[in-house]
Order: C-alpha cells, then sequence, then structure tokens
C-alpha cells in the first residue's frame, strides 16, 4: 500500500508560474487555478478530467509559445492543488507537499477505514497519528482508546492519508484552506461517506517534533423516533426527578456533562416526555448537527450545520437560535449553550415564558450557575426562580461483564485508596475488576455499551441564592439535606453492586 504515495519536495526557487503574481496569472482565472498548478521546473499537476478543460489548455498551449517546458501532468484532488497554492512562496522553501500517484486510491482507503470504524460499533472518534516513526490509527470505544488495526503506516503514507482526509473536506469547501503542514486545522465532510455516518468532523493538530494526529468525530446518521428514559437505564426515582424540572411552563433544564457523556440524547429523552405530556405544543430545535430525526407533526428542527450560511460556525449557531425564537415555539431544545450570545437568547427565551432544554459543559450541577454567570448571565436574572428549573450532570461509564469480573479484596489494591473506595471496602469486603482477557461475551472485560451515571439538582429559592453567591459547600448541604445525591456517591453504589469497577469510576469522574 505505501507505494501509493511519493514524497515530491518543492525545491527553493520553483517558481508557480500560474501564481496570480508570476509569468502566467494574468492569463489564469482562479477558476483555472483551482484545476491546475504549473511550476517553472515543468512540474505540472491538475485535478482529474481537467486536463482537457478550454482554460487548462489555454494555459499550457501559452506556456509553450513561452518556451516553459511542460512534464506529464500528475492527477491529484482539489484539495492538493488548493494545498500547493497555499504552501507557495513563504512555504515552499520549508515545507514538502505529498502528492499520491493515486489519490482516489487514497481516498477509498480513508473511505474503508470510516466503514471499518462503522462496523465495529461503539466508535465515537478516531485518531490518525503520523510522526516521524510511524503511522497509527486508533478508535475511541465506549470512551476508552485502542488500536482500530494492529499494523503500522510507513510515515510518508501516514501522512498523505492525513492530507487525503482533509483535502476530502477542503472539496466541500469546510476545510480551513484545505492541507496545511504543520497548522492545527477543523474541516467536516457530509458527502461520499459510508452507510451509517451522516457526517464526520477533523479537527487537526500539529503535535510538535512528532508530527501530526487528525481526530476524527463521527455523527452517525440520525436515529428515528423518540428516545425512552427507561430504555436509557435512568431509574423510575430519576426520571421522577426529570419530571419535576420539566412538566412546567416555561424555564431553562440544563443538561451537563463533558463531550462524549450522552448529553443530547438524554435532551430527547427528555424532550419525548414533554411531547407525550403536552402533546399540542410546537417545539422548534436548533442543533449542530441533528443526531436523533424527530417524526413528529408538533417538531420543527434546524440543522446548523446545513444551513449554516457563514464560514463563522458561532455566529451561525447564533442565527439558528435566534429564528427558533422567533418561530412561534411553545418550547426549545437548543444543542449547546456555547457562547455569551447563546446564554443570553436561552435566558431571553426563559424569561418570555418558553421552556428551553439545553446543554452545557461542566464538571457538575453545582458549577452550572457559576458558568452562566461567566457567560454572561446576571446574578440577578439567576436569582429570578422562574429562570433556571434544574440541572442534570452525567457520565458514561463502561460496565463489568458479569461472566468473567473478577473479585478484588482490599490488600490486592495497589496505590492510594481513596476514602470512598475504602468505604466500599469495608462494607462489602471486595470489589470486581476486569478480566482484561475477556470472553465471549464481552470486549477485555466490559460489556458493550456504557452505563449513564447521573445527578439531578432541582433549584429552588434557597438553593440558587447559595449558588449564586458562590457558597458551594453550603449549597452541596442544602442539596443533599433535601434527597440530592452526587455523581460519585451514585457510582459508589453501581461498584458495590460489582456493576462498575472502580477504576472506571477514578478514570470518568473528579473523585
Amino acid at each position: 500500500m505505501n507505494e501509493l504515495v511519493k514524497p515530491i519536495a518543492i525545491e527553493p526557487g520553483d517558481a508557480l508560474l500560474t501564481a496570480p503574481t508570476a509569468a502566467l496569472g494574468p492569463h489564469c482565472s482562479d477558476n483555472t487555478r483551482k484545476m491546475m498548478a504549473l511550476f517553472a521546473s515543468g512540474r505540472f499537476f491538475v485535478v482529474e478530467g481537467a486536463d482537457g478543460h478550454p482554460e487548462v489548455t489555454g494555459v499550457l498551449a501559452l506556456a509553450k509559445a513561452m518556451q516553459i517546458g511542460v512534464g506529464e501532468p500528475t492527477i491529484v484532488d482539489p484539495g492538493t492543488i488548493r494545498g500547493l497554492y497555499h504552501h507557495h512562496p513563504k512555504q515552499a522553501a520549508a515545507n514538502h507537499v505529498l502528492v499520491g500517484i493515486d489519490d482516489a486510491k487514497m481516498r477509498d482507503h480513508a473511505y474503508s477505514i470510516l466503514a471499518k470504524a462503522v462496523e465495529r460499533g461503539g466508535v465515537s472518534d478516531l485518531i490518525i497519528r503520523a510522526d516521524r516513526r510511524e503511522g497509527r490509527v486508533f478508535a475511541i470505544v465506549d470512551g476508552h482508546m485502542e488500536p482500530l488495526i494492529s499494523h503500522r503506516w510507513e510515515p510518508a503514507y501516514a501522512k498523505q492519508f492525513i492530507r487525503t482526509i482533509m483535502a476530502w473536506a477542503g472539496m466541500e469547501g469546510s476545510s480551513e484552506r484545505s492541507y496545511q503542514e504543520g497548522v492545527h486545522q477543523v474541516g467536516q465532510i457530509t458527502s461520499g461517506l459510508p452507510p451509517g455516518l451522516q457526517s464526520v468532523r477533523l479537527q487537526k493538530l500539529a503535535v510538535g517534533f512528532t508530527g501530526e494526529s487528525v481526530i476524527v468525530r463521527l455523527m452517525p446518521t440520525p436515529a428515528e423516533g423518540h428516545i425512552d428514559l427507561k430504555a436509557l437505564h435512568f431509574s423510575e426515582e430519576e426520571i421522577e426527578q426529570f419530571d419535576a424540572m420539566i412538566f412546567v411552563a416555561s424555564g431553562v433544564v440544563v443538561v451537563t456533562g463533558p463531550t462524549g457523556a450522552g448529553k443530547t440524547t438524554t435532551l430527547h429523552g427528555l424532550l419525548a416526555r414533554l411531547l407525550n405530556m403536552f402533546p399540542g405544543d410546537h417545539w422548534v430545535t436548533a442543533e449542530d448537527p441533528i443526531e436523533i430525526r424527530i417524526r413528529h407533526d408538533n417538531v420543527d428542527q434546524i440543522d446548523v450545520v446545513r444551513t449554516a450560511t457563514d464560514d463563522d460556525v458561532a455566529l451561525s449557531y447564533r442565527k439558528a437560535l435566534e429564528a427558533a425564537l422567533r418561530s412561534a415555539p411553545d418550547r426549545l431544545l437548543f444543542g449547546e449553550i456555547r457562547s455569551e450570545d447563546t446564554a443570553a437568547i436561552a435566558v431571553r427565551a426563559a424569561l418570555t415564558g418558553h421552556q428551553v432544554l439545553t446543554t452545557l459543559h461542566t464538571d457538575s450541577c453545582m458549577q452550572a450557575i457559576a458558568r452562566l454567570m461567566d457567560l454572561g448571565v446576571s446574578a440577578s436574572m439567576l436569582r429570578n426562580q422562574g429562570v433556571i428549573k434544574g440541572v442534570s450532570s452525567q457520565r458514561l461509564l463502561r460496565r463489568l461483564c458479569p461472566h468473567c469480573r473478577r473479585p478484588l479484596e482490599r490488600g490486592q489494591w495497589e496505590g492510594y485508596c481513596p476514602p470512598w473506595l475504602a468505604d466500599v471496602f469495608d462494607d462489602k469486603g471486595g470489589v470486581y475488576m476486569p478480566d482484561r482477557k475477556g470472553c465471549a461475551k464481552c470486549r477485555g472485560g466490559y460489556l458493550v455499551g456504557r452505563k449513564v451515571i447521573t445527578e439531578i439538582m432541582r433549584l429552588d429559592n434557597r438553593l440558587i441564592e447559595l449558588l449564586v453567591d458562590g457558597d458551594t459547600s453550603r449549597a452541596l448541604v442544602h442539596w443533599q439535606t433535601n434527597g440530592g445525591v452526587p455523581l460519585l456517591q451514585r457510582a459508589q453504589r453501581f461498584v458495590a453492586s460489582g456493576e462498575i469497577d472502580p477504576v472506571e469510576v477514578i478514570r470518568c469522574l473528579n473523585t
């Protein structure tokens, strides 16, 4: 496979004749420069199928009339052409541009890697690395990083693979200037993907002396229908707590947690319960992108990615939220509060009599109010009990396989034992750990799919006052006195029951 890639250096002084200020520049339109690039050395790069285009042939004829030698064409994709222009002239002497002998095969390989991830199941992200020694492909499966393919790639091949997948995004106009070496970049691919994928998001990292990595976030084809909180394994007690927060006319309900904690799925579970309770209400959702399609007469869904008309994603998201608020909704679902603008829109909606379901990136319920204040929501607004009705925080933890898990006694625990785990040992005498070899019914000692651990905080006047004043210690006591159960305490119960191992809790929660 490595024979598909041949590193070609852009030599210092090798002028890009079709650049706007070069010899052939005045005779090339912007459209021509999207199709071809001709260097003084005779190197000629052209997009597949464009070598016979009238504009390209016209420039080549002019080059020959000027006695400029033209070599055999190298067929590349549009992203490579953009990369060649970007690298010249400032970066041409310092960087090497990798051009595939067969870009179509490299693109096919990128497709097959994505298809393999879909087939693997449970993969949320891919991590593709290219350093000076080798290339590797990893998958994030149920929150855990592991190799997607066991073999290593040659460094040049891995680098070319990264260039290809960024160029794929560049062809859609969603990558920043296509591929740039040594630069952090973002991109998105929405077409030509394997079945099961709606889109993929790319974050390329320039990782110092080691090379480059691309994190590929897989966005599955949206699920159909309504999400059932019971099917998500929320307890009856937790569902009742959710109901107490959401069965209201107005106010903001916030689901918090880190990326990949299942916040969006929980949000749609709450929406489904509200649709059942208030079937005549009109809903408008604004999401980036839509992950769960709702087939319901009363629901309009705005896909920020597909409706964006601006390269500024934050601006497009704000515009989507404003459009949703102007669409005569009774209730709203905003995919995320991510800026001062979106926080202000959510609060404004609550103050004008709407209910808003949304998410926020915080570590716990206790931090949500402080985070909203950081985003510019005033203390006076937050002290109004009608604005923020409640907050939940959640994590997804891997479940132990009951068929091959192994018991662990206190004396077998190595290193520091946190107090909460010592309490489990004292009460139970032992806990369970995974058998890393696994069995026929699991993956390395864990069942497929993760368990949601949640804390739910319904806000009363006293709790709001304490949180706005920053008195989290007294707020925690007040909440627990009134039945609140923090994340760690809930996780501790599942460690004691043998469903979750303590290392998974320490890995995923701030213990």
